[in-house]
């Protein structure tokens, strides 16, 4: 064990280690690792304005009082990752090293500050998903932001069926708050919409509309929390519908999200700004 311990530290030791500033803006549903438990994919912008995928991250850290919120600034000890994608933004995080820096961009009792989160996060629009397949081919860019031109529909690729119940199984690393067991729940839901890109004869055009996964936690945690709520599966997707389609459909709506090879994953909230669009006369 002690053997384990310290061939663990050399190696840190000897690594291209660094500490970087990270805005929290996405946090995919947890999936569970044979090597690390149950773990997040979390992703951001760094205080030099580049965009950072951060693996693995223990989900402990985001339960209990003190847990991690989107929109917190955090510091993290990371390495560039080796991976078979060869993503440029993708770094491997030294467990436990993860500090909350400063929670002024996070929501507090429902409030969120989007004028200032929006000074640092619209810069950073791409101007079509072709633009990031595109960037990806070039240099292996696999994080971008994508404007919302139409939503056009929210659905699933397959019927929907009960989750598993979540069990506790451990005490977080900071209260000793219960964390949950993460659910193994099928990735089926999915957006229908254009870009920008879409209105371009020489972009998106050819493709026509956009069908793409969504992965973000709290899609998944509504489905989950609201299907012990409502036995009625017709019910429960009406709700579904209403929160993440009816209510982002006529707002200034943006998408996370990443790139493999030709695929877009949507991979956060879309909500980025809460300004109504203003209806067409």
């Amino acid at each position: 064990m002690a053997k384990n311990y310290s061939v663990r530290v050399m190696r840190w030791l000897t690594s291209n280690v660094g500490k970087k500033k990270v805005l929290v803006t996405v946090k995919a549903y947890p999936e569970h690792s044979k090597s690390h438990k149950d773990v997040a994919c979390t992703a951001g912008i760094t205080d030099d304005g580049e965009f950072i995928r951060l693996y693995p991250i223990n989900t402990s850290v985001y339960f209990g009082k003190n847990k991690i919120n989107k929109y917190d600034w955090i510091e993290v000890e990371c390495e560039k990752a080796t991976e078979k994608l060869n993503r440029k933004e993708s770094y491997k995080v030294r467990e436990g090293s993860i500090k909350v820096l400063d929670r002024s961009l996070a929501s507090n009792n429902g409030k969120a500050p989007w004028e200032k989160r929006n000074e640092i996060l619209l810069k950073h629009v791409s101007p079509s998903i072709k633009s990031l397949v595109d960037a990806f081919e070039k240099d292996r860019t696999s994080l971008g932001l994508i404007k919302v031109t139409e939503l056009i529909d929210f659905f699933t690729s397959e019927e929907l069926k009960p989750p598993s119940e979540s069990q506790v199984v451990q005490k977080t690393l900071f209260d000793n708050s219960t964390i949950p067991i993460i659910d193994k729940i099928p990735h089926v839901f999915k957006y229908k919409f254009l870009c920008d890109g879409c209105l371009e004869p020489e972009s998106c055009k050819k493709r026509g509309d956009h069908r793409i996964l969504c992965e973000d936690w709290e899609v998944f945690a509504a489905y989950r929390n609201w299907w012990n709520e409502y036995s009625d599966i017709g019910v429960l997707w009406d709700k579904m519908h209403e929160k993440f389609y009816d209510y982002m459909k006529n707002r200034d709506l943006f998408f996370h999200g990443y790139t493999f090879t030709t695929t877009y994953m949507v991979n956060n909230m879309p909500l980025l700004s809460p300004k109504r669009l203003k209806q067409k006369k």
